[in-house]
C-alpha cells in the first residue's frame, strides 16, 4: 500500500510534508528498516479505517434514533390534539421509555392513561409535568386524584396552583368548588383536637347505653322510653348524680316534627314544669344530652345547622344569671364526622370518657370509642406528625394512632376497669367468680395481682356478655326460620350461617383468653407461667 494514502487520510495538508518524507525514505533506506515502517502505517491505516466504518455506522444509528423519535413525537402530537388517545397510548409510552424525565412526554401517556381508564398510576407522571409550568392541566388532574384519596392537603396545594395558572375559567369554577371543600376539610384536619383513646366497643344500637358504665357518682343515661315508662317517646334523658335535674329529648308526643330538649328540677320533693332549653335553636334534631357536674357544661347531639353530616356533638355553656344557654359550638373532630356521632358521657373523678359513631359500621351496629378528656385546648400538630397520622388521628382511622404514652393509656384502662365492674356502675351484679389455680379464686377485680391478667379479664368479661347476647339472637333467628317460609326463610339462612361462625369465633377466643388471663396471674403469683 502506498504510503501516501496513509498520510493523505491522517494529514490533509501532506503536501506540505512531500520534502520531508523523502528525507525521511531515504534515511529509513540506508538503514535498512523501510519496509518495517510500511508494514506499521499499514496496520495503522487499517485500524483508523475500521474506526471510521464503526464511526459511521454509529453516527447513521443515531440519526436513525433521532429520527423515529422525531417521527413518534410529531405522530404522537398529532393523536393527542385529535383527542386520539388510544392510538397516542402506545407510542407516548415508547418515547417516555427513553425519556422517563420528559416533562411532556410525561403528560401525554398521563392523559392518555386518563382517558383510556388505565389502571396505572399515573401520579409520578402527573408531578413531573406539573414540575413545568407549560403543563397546567397537571394540576387540576393531581388535584383530582388526591381529592379522592382525600389528601386535603395535595389537593389545596394542586388546585390553588392551577386556578393560579389556568385561562380556562369553565373548569376553574369546577375546581374552586372542590378547593372550598378541601380548604374546609384540611382546616378541619389541622384544628382537630389531639385525643387519647383508649378503647372501643361495637355493639348492637339498641345496646348503646349498656357499655356506659360511669358510676352513680356521674348520674344516669337512659332512653325516654325505659325512664318514664312510655314508648312512644323517642329521646333520650340524662339524670344528675342527685336525681334533682333531668335533660331529655322530647317531640311532644309527636305533635313537633323536631326533636328538642327540655329539663325539669325537683323542689320540695316535686318535680317542677317541663320547660325547653332556652337560647340556642339548631333548626335540627336535637338529643343525647349530658350535662357536667358544675350545672353549666352541656353536651348533646345535634344534625341541624353546623352538623358536619348527621348526628354531631355540640357543647354550650349555660349563663347562670339569666339559665339561658350561648349559642352551641360544634367539637369538630375526632369527635365528629360526616357519619352520626353522638352520646358524649364523661366521669370527670376518673378522668374517662364516651362517645358513640356509627362511622364505618354496618346498619343496626355503632362503635362506642372510650377516650382520656383533655384538660385544656390541645390540637394536632400536623406538621409534627405528618399528614397522613394526623388525617388517620382525626378520623379515628386507628385508635393505636391517637396514643403517644403507653403509662397514661394503661392508668386509664385500669381505671375504665375499675368503673366497668364497680357496683355503683352496674346495679344489683354480683361478683363475678373465676378460677386461677387449684389454690385461687377471684370474685373482684382487686384479687388481680397482675395488671395485665386484670384488664385482660374486663374484655372478657364484655365479650362474654357478646356472645350471650349473639347465642340469643341466634335461637331467635332458628325459631323464626321453622315458622318461615320459603322465601323468608333464604333470608335467614344466611343471617344465621352468618352469625354462627361470629358465635364459633367468640367460643374459641373466650378459651384463648381464660388461658391467658391464668397464665399472667399465675406468672405474677409464681414467678412462672407453665400451666
Amino acid at each position: 500500500m502506498p504510503c501516501s494514502l496513509f498520510f493523505a487520510f491522517c494529514c490533509p495538508n501532506f503536501p506540505l510534508f512531500t520534502v520531508e518524507f523523502i528525507k525521511l525514505y531515504k534515511i529509513l533506506s540506508r538503514l535498512g528498516i523501510f519496509p518495517f515502517f510500511i508494514r506499521t502505517f499499514e496496520k495503522l491505516y487499517l485500524q483508523v479505517t475500521f474506526m471510521k466504518k464503526i464511526f459511521l455506522i454509529v453516527l447513521l444509528s443515531l440519526f436513525g434514533v433521532f429520527g423515529g423519535v422525531a417521527q413518534n413525537h410529531k405522530q404522537v402530537k398529532t393523536y393527542f390534539q385529535a383527542g386520539n388517545y388510544v392510538e397516542a397510548k402506545p407510542l407516548c409510552k415508547k418515547l417516555l421509555r427513553n425519556y422517563p424525565k420528559h416533562a411532556e412526554y410525561n403528560y401525554w401517556y398521563a392523559i392518555c392513561c386518563i382517558k383510556t381508564n388505565d389502571s396505572v398510576n399515573v401520579k409520578p407522571m402527573l408531578e413531573i409535568a406539573a414540575s413545568s409550568k407549560k403543563y397546567v392541566d397537571a394540576d387540576r388532574y393531581l388535584g383530582d386524584i388526591y381529592y379522592k384519596e382525600k389528601r386535603y392537603d395535595k389537593v389545596v396545594e394542586h388546585y390553588e396552583k392551577y386556578i393560579k395558572n389556568s385561562s380556562d375559567k369553565s373548569v376553574s369554577s369546577l375546581v374552586e368548588d372542590k378547593l372550598k371543600c378541601s380548604e374546609k376539610q384540611y382546616a378541619l384536619i389541622r384544628t382537630a383536637e389531639q385525643v387519647c383513646f383508649i378503647d372501643s366497643f361495637v355493639i348492637d344500637k339498641s345496646e348503646l347505653l349498656s357499655v356506659y358504665r360511669m358510676g352513680k357518682d356521674v348520674g344516669r343515661l337512659a332512653t325516654c322510653a325505659q325512664y318514664f315508662n312510655n314508648s312512644s317517646m323517642p329521646g333520650h334523658i340524662y339524670e344528675t348524680e342527685r336525681g334533682m335535674d333531668i335533660y331529655f329529648s322530647d317531640n311532644n308526643a309527636g305533635q313537633d316534627s323536631l326533636l328538642k330538649l327540655y329539663q325539669r328540677s325537683m323542689a320540695g320533693g316535686e318535680w317542677d314544669d317541663v320547660r325547653p332549653l332556652e337560647g340556642f335553636d339548631t333548626n335540627g334534631n336535637d338529643n343525647y344530652p349530658f350535662m357536667l357536674s358544675n350545672g353549666v357544661t352541656l353536651y348533646f347531639a345535634s344534625d341541624g345547622e353546623g352538623s358536619m353530616g348527621g348526628y354531631d356533638i355540640f357543647r354550650s355553656n349555660m349563663n347562670t344569671e339569666t339559665g339561658q344557654f350561648y349559642p352551641p359550638f360544634n367539637l369538630g373532630m375526632p369527635y365528629n364526622s360526616e357519619a352520626n356521632d353522638y352520646m358524649m358521657a364523661i366521669n370527670e373523678v376518673a378522668n374517662i370518657g364516651w362517645m358513640a359513631s356509627d362511622r364505618n359500621q354496618p346498619e343496626g351496629k355503632v362503635c362506642v370509642y372510650v377516650f382520656i378528656p383533655n384538660k385544656g385546648q390541645k390540637r394536632i400538630n400536623v406538621d409534627k406528625v405528618g399528614y397522613k397520622k394526623a388525617y388517620s388521628m382525626a378520623n379515628l382511622l386507628s385508635i393505636a394512632s391517637t396514643q403517644q404514652d403507653n403509662s397514661e393509656v394503661q392508668d386509664a384502662r385500669q381505671r375504665m376497669s375499675m368503673l366497668f365492674f364497680s357496683n355503683d356502675a352496674l346495679p344489683g351484679r354480683s361478683d363475678f367468680f373465676f378460677v386461677i389455680d387449684d389454690l385461687n379464686d377471684y370474685n373482684t377485680l382487686d384479687d388481680f395481682k397482675s395488671d395485665l391478667a386484670r384488664e385482660l379479664y374486663v374484655k372478657f368479661e364484655m365479650l362474654s356478655e357478646t356472645h350471650a347476647n349473639d347465642l340469643k339472637q341466634l335461637q331467635k333467628y332458628r325459631d323464626e326460620y321453622v315458622l318461615a317460609d320459603d322465601y323468608d326463610k333464604r333470608g335467614l339462612r344466611d343471617d344465621i350461617l352468618l352469625l354462627e361462625s361470629k358465635v364459633e369465633n367468640e367460643t374459641i377466643e373466650l378459651e384463648k383468653m381464660k388461658y391467658e388471663i391464668r397464665r399472667l396471674e399465675q406468672k405474677e403469683l409464681y414467678g412462672t407461667d407453665d400451666l
